[in-house]
């Protein structure tokens, strides 16, 4: 869960979004996803040592699909996900994408979306730039 909010707050930030929307988007989705005030802060604080729960799932559900990364029928777009993360602070390759972006359709959307996430950071596919 640790490495989800941050490859999606990455991603938000790498787009064609401006900071200042990203920021905007984010916290329409701390709001709208009904994310604890104790989660945010460990969310704002990079602090993602357990599982934050549903809400923050949802919360990077959110996100994708405020900028475009994501779609609930498709899960994230691997083209638009490679060029917002290249551009951004990260490196990635589209192989590896593809191995964690499974088209699995979940019916919790929030978890497919976090879990795929979660399986670039926990196989080490995607690092900070140097």
């Amino acid at each position: 869960m640790k490495f989800l909010i941050v490859l999606c707050a990455v991603i938000a930030m790498a787009c064609a979004i401006t900071k200042e929307q990203f920021l905007m988007y984010r916290e329409e989705c701390f709001k709208s996803e009904k994310v604890p005030e104790a989660v945010i802060e460990k969310l704002k604080n990079r602090e993602y040592g357990e599982d934050l729960g549903h809400e923050a799932k949802c919360y990077i559900r959110c996100l994708g699909l405020k900028t475009g990364a994501w779609d609930d029928t498709h899960g994230y777009d691997i083209e638009k996900t490679y060029e917002h993360m290249t551009e951004g602070e990260l490196v990635v390759t589209k192989e590896n994408l593809k191995k964690c972006f499974k088209s699995s359709g979940d019916d919790d959307k929030c978890v497919w979306a976090a879990k795929d996430l979660k399986c670039l950071w926990t196989n080490k596919y995607v690092s900070k730039k140097q």
